[in-house]
């Protein structure tokens, strides 16, 4: 796995975000200054997941001004279109066939019949290509305590002077019954 201050691997691949699909190239916002938070899952219907980007939807932090937020998962940009709106997020969901999550180092062999996905995994790539957080579970389906958002929060903060901002995260809201 990519580890903190190593340089992040380039990549591209298809998205949606507000319904539009485009092409994703890393190189684009870091070489126009931004940072990237990269999210990736297996699937995006996966209740952790869901509470993980529900969370970053809550706290604002796709408004930050020098900061995007990709989703990435095995899933089509149709599939993740159809999760956007229903959980309102309103940053762009990529689809990761292995690739992005091979370069990462963040990749299964096999994880519930399927052969590639990525696995949850959280990088924070800044603007000199530096990655300034990263984050790993081999459990897909574990609620980290602390979460994944709670643990990058002060990486955001720090560099986005976002002090203000709250994070909270609710597992349970997303488990099934």
């Amino acid at each position: 796995m990519i580890q903190e201050g190593q340089t992040a691997p380039d990549f591209a691949l298809p998205g949606v975000e507000g319904g539009e699909p485009a092409l994703y190239e890393l190189f684009r916002p870091i070489g126009a200054g931004n940072a990237v938070l990269l999210w990736f899952a297996p699937a995006m219907f996966l209740p952790t997941a869901t509470a993980e980007l529900c969370a970053i939807r809550d706290a604002g932090w796709h408004d930050l001004p020098g900061l995007e937020v990709w989703a990435l998962s095995m899933d089509s940009i149709y599939a993740a279109a159809a999760y956007a709106d229903r959980y309102d997020l309103p940053m762009a969901l990529l689809g990761d066939a292995s690739s992005a999550a091979s370069y990462y180092g963040v990749q299964y062999d096999e994880w519930e019949g399927h052969y590639g996905p990525p696995k949850r995994a959280v990088f924070l790539v800044g603007t000199d290509w530096d990655v300034a957080f990263a984050w790993s579970c081999a459990d897909a389906f574990e609620a980290s305590d602390p979460s994944p958002v709670e643990l990058v929060a002060p990486h955001v903060q720090a560099r986005f002077a976002a002090a203000d901002m709250e994070v909270s995260i609710d597992y349970d809201a997303f488990t099934p019954p």
